[in-house]
């Protein structure tokens, strides 16, 4: 199934997701990759100097992609393209995890309706990551800027809403660029996009992580019924090996799935122990 995204995640996690139908969605400045949203100036300030631009102009980019980075939330739920990887198995799923099969566009409008609910201003999209290295691999911003490398100072003025436009798009970009070290992830990931003083935002819970407080949003916080997430298939890690395991993995998803089989529920071919 093309369609379907994988969440990698433990036990714990599974059964809420299952159970409430719920999903924690992480304040984008608190997750793993200590590059995210930075990296985009520095992507920017290499591509500034290998083409010379007009100080001015420069500048003009830089305070405009600021303002919106810094007038925005941004949350981020994690998918991935496979749905077997060992480096996701070994990171984000204890060992012991699962990779969740979900139907993306569903999953999307749902998002969508649940958020405009709440903020009608609010934005969800999905993106595929751009993996990139810290300095001196501009190509991820290059196509973006490449129209702009003549524009003077007076261009400032006259062609603002085109400036705006590009600080716009490159904040889009600064939550899907990645280093390159997270290329195995191959990542796609659903950004929910709110104002700093949206109703959204005003939800925030916190988690602890090794001593650090990390904001998120819950979709379907009051656990509504009439929202079912689409979840299509489950694989079990490599290192499930009790039999007992996937059968209590298919008993927990017939209680809100009962549509599911079980050649839906499977192991992962990856051969490992440990």
């Amino acid at each position: 199934m093309s369609n379907l995204i994988y969440h990698y995640t433990g036990a714990e996690a599974l059964k809420s997701i299952v159970l409430n139908q719920s999903f924690w969605i992480t304040k984008s400045d608190y997750l793993n990759d200590t590059s995210e949203q930075i990296m985009i100036m520095d992507l920017l300030k290499g591509f500034f100097k290998e083409q010379k631009m007009d100080k001015n102009v420069q500048k003009y980019i830089m305070d405009q992609l600021s303002k919106y980075l810094n007038e925005y939330n941004h949350y981020i739920l994690s998918f991935s393209k496979t749905d077997d990887s060992l480096p996701l198995w070994n990171y984000y799923s204890e060992n012991e995890g699962y990779s969740i099969g979900i139907d993306k566009e569903e999953f999307i409008e749902q998002l969508r309706k649940y958020f405009k609910e709440i903020d009608c201003n609010s934005r969800v999209i999905i993106t595929e990551v751009m993996y990139s290295n810290e300095v001196g691999d501009e190509k991820a911003v290059r196509d973006e800027l490449l129209p702009f490398i003549h524009f003077n100072s007076d261009d400032i003025n006259t062609k603002k809403d085109r400036f705006d436009q590009l600080a716009l798009k490159l904040a889009n970009m600064s939550y899907s660029i990645k280093h390159s070290a997270y290329s195995s992830e191959m990542e796609e990931r659903i950004v929910i996009i709110c104002e700093k003083n949206s109703e959204i935002s005003k939800c925030e819970e916190f988690r602890v992580l090794r001593g650090s407080f990390i904001p998120y949003i819950i979709f379907n916080k009051d656990k509504r019924k009439d929202i079912e997430i689409p979840i299509k298939k489950v694989k079990l890690s490599p290192y499930h090996t009790m039999d007992v395991t996937e059968k209590s993995l298919f008993y927990l998803l017939k209680r809100k799935y009962p549509g599911l089989v079980e050649r839906d529920i499977s192991q992962s071919r990856i051969p490992s122990r440990y």
